[in-house]
Formats: C-alpha cells, structure tokens, sequence
C-alpha cells in the first residue's frame, strides 16, 4: 500500500525512446517503421516516418521544433480573417474572433522592407530536419533528394488515412458499429 504523500517513482520517457519506438516498429512491420531508400550506389539509407509523427531522435526532434517556431513566427502570412459577433437562430451568441491568416506560398519571409522565398526550400527544410544535416548531405552524395523522402511520406500518409478509414475505432471509418446493449445490473 502505498502513501498519498509518498512521491511515486513513474516510468519516464528515456533518452533512446524514439529509436525504441521505431526498433519495435520494424519488428512488427508497422507503418511507422523507417523505410529504406536505396542510393544510386546501392547503400540503403533508413528513412524515418514523417516527422509529425514524433519518431524522431532528440536532435532532429529539436531541429523539426524549431522549424515549426520558425514558420509560426517568421514565415509570411496573408492578412488575418475578422469574424464578427454572430448571433444563431436558436438566440446563441457566438463571440468575435480574429483567425490568423493562412501561409504564404511559396513560403516567404519579411525582414525589413526585403521580402525573399525562402531557402533552401521548406520542403527541403523539413527533410533536413527529419535526417539531419550529415544525412541529408549522404541522400544527396548518393543521387537522391528531398523529393525521394516526401515521395515516402506521401505513400506513409495514403496508408494511415486507408487504415483510419478502415477501423471501427476511427472518428472517420466507414464501418457500421451495433447499437450496444444495456447493462446487466
């Protein structure tokens, strides 16, 4: 039994956590195992999943966090959307709001009065964050590039939307559940 004031030693997320994750994806063969990619030279290079997916080693995990911070705080936007007061038929009010606008493509920012795209592209930014920079470098030493890795993610994303799509337990399936019946009490 244990004390309420006694303070509880809790399992904690470890260092490796991330690599444990996808070393027991690949076990099981699930989709969020890396994917290999072959160089023109014939050396396999793991891909990890898409980066939203949290799966990533510390490093590149704080490099993707910091190109999110960077698109939310830097990146240009266009002008935000005023929502006024509304008022519904059933007598709710709904208060104003301002919605941020939405990203500018392609992505771009303002320093000053100079406003340039920017590079290298996103896209490329966020594989760089994905591998980091000594892979990245080895992807394009070994003729492929940023491209490749989307072209993963892309058929990553197709299989997750088919599997949401397919479970009984997703909000977007398309399966029919059964009334559940009462309880016997």
């Amino acid at each position: 039994m244990t004390n309420a004031k006694t303070p509880r030693k809790l399992t904690a997320t470890g260092p490796d956590a991330a690599q444990e994750a996808r070393d027991q994806a690949d076990a099981y063969d699930s989709l969020f195992a890396d994917t290999p990619l072959e160089l023109d030279d014939g050396t396999i290079m793991m891909i990890p999943p898409h980066p939203e997916y949290g799966m990533l080693d510390d490093e590149q995990m704080d490099a993707w966090d910091e190109l999110q911070y960077e698109v939310d705080t830097e990146y240009d936007r266009e002008p935000d959307i005023f929502i006024p007061e509304q008022k519904l038929d059933n007598g709710i009010m709904l208060p104003a709001e301002t919605q941020r606008g939405a990203l500018l493509r392609p992505y771009r920012k303002t320093v000053g009065d100079v406003t340039s795209l920017v590079k290298p592209s996103h896209s490329i930014r966020v594989v760089q964050a994905a591998l980091g920079d000594a892979k990245y470098k080895e992807l394009r030493a070994g003729g492929r590039s940023a491209a490749d890795v989307w072209k993963i993610w892309g058929k990553q994303g197709l299989k997750v939307k088919e599997r949401q799509a397919s479970d009984s337990k997703s909000a977007s399936s398309t399966v029919d559940l059964e009334t559940v019946s009462e309880a016997d009490s």
